[in-house]
């Protein structure tokens, strides 16, 4: 990977002796060994070069399982071993394309590759920086796999550039998304096969297609006039289809990415690397994009903070983690493992459980056969229903002061009739019950607040399930919020659009609040959602509809982990009166799939797939890649002020690299300020590596002039200075910001 040109020519040494040795040694270190960045465009070489943006964690993985490189790594290989010196690879993840693909930074290639991105999380800067690419003579290749077409509309697709037409992503409605033909089969069923249909095309030409593997699925659409269509399956469905596009060209392989997927019997043919190379060379053909010598630079920027400017109150929730409290099969927080979280301030944040799920199954009954208890919601059988558990969550969420949001799990799809929801309210009730006691006595108190009828329910056909659905939450929700005064009910964590705006319109007053599961989405992208779905509400007069987003994450490790995390903080707290609260998905390792979430360390060995850059950390340590992006904003509490950061070298770009966050807790005030991947501005040949930051704020009124406390955090390490004295009512501090890396300004 290509280092920052700072760290190739030595010109480091003015902002290491501002912010000290070991956090500059660090964010060296990271720019050395992390995930190929925005920033390191490369020295001029006459190769042809290539941006391989290759989905989440697996883009990050040079030896996955310890026997070969994925995605980006082995087609970096098997080009370079079929054409020798004639390409220039740099490695992204789809969530820095996603983040930061703007025309300055893509205008550093020759050729960008494109594959396993997450579609709901394009927005309308990267659809047309990606149109401006091509135009201008850029070559793109959109590559096939599983979210090859989760585009939420055709607008915010790639649709522009793209030689077939783009359907939006329904999927509760299959029929209306992208076509596949070949999705249903596995390992042991006969390939789908390649058919050449242009065999003069530059990017085919020559090659022994009788003895290449076939593919295992491909999606295709209708073909946009003026394109090509290079090759169609044996059933004449058109998969590979090229156009010239402007000044560029644009490809698209149905079926074809990598090592893996579809492509995964494909990339395993000798000529697989001269296939790649051949089709990189005929898309670079137009390029004409100028190969910049980038001298890094430092950015004037300045912080201000408006007290006469209220925004919304910020609390513990909005910065929540899933999993922290004690469940079934784990041990509780205690020791150094207790103490990691303690430092991240959390108190009084929300805990997702369902551990109150109480009824007994019945004797000889079938795993979702329950004990009936009748319709009666104002008497209960209680030697039906097992507590303890829930007793046990309780004890604990006290003990670490949590507030629960009890998601009740249903076994919806799972049986073969449908759920009945009036056995259903009353099992709910019971729950609420237990927790919160009986209504209209004077130990009736509602510990229990926030229900959630379901988790991820599968609403295909939406045609007939999602009424089914939004008729058993209406039953269920009318009935226990007439019994129940104090708890609020939701649900989600569905494929959100436009199902989510469709439950609205069926549930409207019975729904207090919705659950979202946005996974793979950029922070901004998330909110701009936020944003669609509460206007929708507000059309519907659902004025108090709340958010809380119950489970997110990127899939990916590293720097680009540390800075999702971060750069999904500000859109948060823009909104923190409509979303009041989020659960990062989790406390613990946990491997699924290979993929490995988690903020603290569970194992001392080898767990799940990570990059040789980013080990294990070992039990009861920090995951610094994302638990620092929690303890960064760990004083961010309380009333929030208005904060703008002015920067006129980074203004120019449309991508949200930096922020700043005031807030106020009693008698302390909190200023944040984050700096992202560093801007590359080609018309000046700067690369904005450092932000020389004055942050100005005038003291509110309950914070008595006192101590200043600045600490700093990137993916690797965190520091906190020695307390500083404050003279007067006035901060005013300056202080230089590396990219990547946020500082935290605490008055008390």
């Amino acid at each position: 990977m290509t280092l920052l040109r700072t760290i190739r020519t030595g010109r480091i040494g003015r902002w290491m002796g501002r912010v000290g040795p070991s956090l500059a040694a660090a964010v060296v270190a990271v720019f050395a060994v992390g995930s190929a960045a925005l920033a390191g465009a490369a020295e001029p070489s006459g190769k042809t070069r290539v941006l391989f943006v290759g989905g989440d964690w697996k883009s990050q993985l040079p030896n996955y399982r310890g026997e070969k490189p994925m995605r980006g790594h082995f087609v970096r290989r098997e080009v370079e071993r079929a054409a020798p010196g004639k390409f220039e690879f740099t490695l992204w993840t789809s969530y820095e394309l996603l983040q930061y693909g703007e025309a300055d930074s893509l205008g550093r290639f020759d050729v960008i590759v494109v594959g396993d991105i997450m579609g709901q999380s394009v927005l309308p800067r990267l659809v047309d920086a990606l149109t401006h690419y091509v135009e201008a003579g850029g070559g793109l290749w959109y590559c096939d796999n599983h979210k090859a077409f989760s585009f939420n509309t055709k607008q915010l697709s790639f649709d522009a550039v793209l030689p077939i037409e783009v359907r939006p992503f329904r999927p509760y409605d299959p029929n209306m998304s992208q076509p596949i033909v070949g999705s249903k089969r596995s390992k042991k069923d006969a390939p789908l096969c390649v058919q050449i249909t242009a065999p003069d095309h530059p990017a085919v030409r020559g090659l022994n297609w009788a003895e290449a593997p076939g593919l295992r699925g491909a999606h295709y659409g209708q073909v946009k006039a003026g394109a090509q269509v290079l090759a169609r399956t044996q059933s004449g469905e058109p998969i590979w289809v090229a156009w010239d596009k402007g000044k560029g060209r644009a490809l698209w392989t149905g079926g074809v990415f990598a090592n893996d997927e579809m492509s995964s019997q494909f990339a395993e043919w000798p000529q697989f690397g001269r296939f790649y190379a051949q089709t990189l060379a005929w898309l670079a053909a137009g390029s004409r994009f100028p190969r910049p010598d980038l001298v890094s630079a430092e950015a004037e920027a300045t912080v201000r903070v408006d007290l006469s400017r209220a925004l919304p109150a910020v609390t513990s929730k909005h910065f929540g983690i899933h999993g922290q409290e004690t469940a079934s099969g784990a041990r509780a927080m205690e020791g150094d493992d207790l103490a990691l979280y303690r430092r991240l301030e959390l108190g009084g944040t929300f805990a997702r459980t369902s551990a109150f799920q109480g009824v007994l199954r019945a004797k000889g009954g079938k795993r979702f056969e329950f004990l009936d208890d009748g319709t009666d919601l104002t008497t209960f059988d209680w030697s039906k229903y097992d507590f303890k558990k829930a007793d046990a969550v309780l004890a604990d969420l006290k003990r670490i002061d949590a507030e629960p949001v009890f998601l009740y799990w249903c076994p919806w799809g799972r049986m073969d009739r449908p759920l009945d929801p009036v056995q259903y309210t009353k099992y709910f009730a019971a729950s609420i019950q237990h927790v919160n006691g009986t209504p209209g006595t004077p130990r009736y108190r509602p510990r229990l607040k926030y229900f959630e009828i379901m988790n991820e329910p599968a609403l295909s056909p939406a045609e007939t399930e999602l009424p089914r659905y939004a008729a058993f939450f209406n039953h269920a929700a009318a009935a226990l919020k007439q019994r129940y005064p104090g708890v609020k009910f939701g649900c989600g964590g569905f494929y959100e659009w436009s199902y989510i705006q469709r439950v609205m319109d069926r549930c409207r007053g019975n729904l207090d609040w919705v659950s979202r599961h946005p996974y793979g989405h950029t922070g901004d992208a998330v909110f701009y959602l936020h944003d669609q779905y509460v206007r929708h509400a507000r059309s519907l007069g659902m004025k108090d509809l709340k958010f809380i987003i119950t489970e997110w994450d990127f899939w990916i490790y590293g720097r680009p982990a540390f800075d999702y995390i971060m750069q999904r903080w500000k859109p948060l707290l823009d909104r923190a009166d409509e979303c009041i609260g989020t659960l990062h998905y989790r406390w613990r390792e946990y491997a699924e799939g290979g993929y490995v979430f988690g903020v603290h360390g569970e194992f001392d060995k080898r767990y799940g797939e990570l990059p040789p850059a980013w080990p294990n950390p070992g039990r009861d340590k920090p995951i610094t890649y994302r638990y620092n992006a929690f303890w960064a904003m760990r004083h961010c509490r309380g009333s929030q002020y208005a904060a703008t950061l002015e920067c006129p070298a980074l203004a120019k770009g449309p991508s949200h690299r930096a922020y700043a966050v005031a807030t106020r807790d009693g008698g302390r005030l909190n200023v944040v300020v984050y700096y992202g991947y560093p801007r590359v501005d080609l018309a000046a040949g700067k690369q904005y590596e450092t932000l020389r930051l004055r942050v100005q704020c005038e003291l509110p009124k309950q914070v008595k002039a006192g101590r200043l406390v600045i600490s700093r955090a990137n993916c690797k390490e965190t520091t906190e200075a020695a307390p500083q004295a404050l003279d007067g009512r006035r901060l005013d501090v300056q202080l230089d910001l590396p990219a990547c890396s946020a500082v935290s300004l605490t008055v008390e």
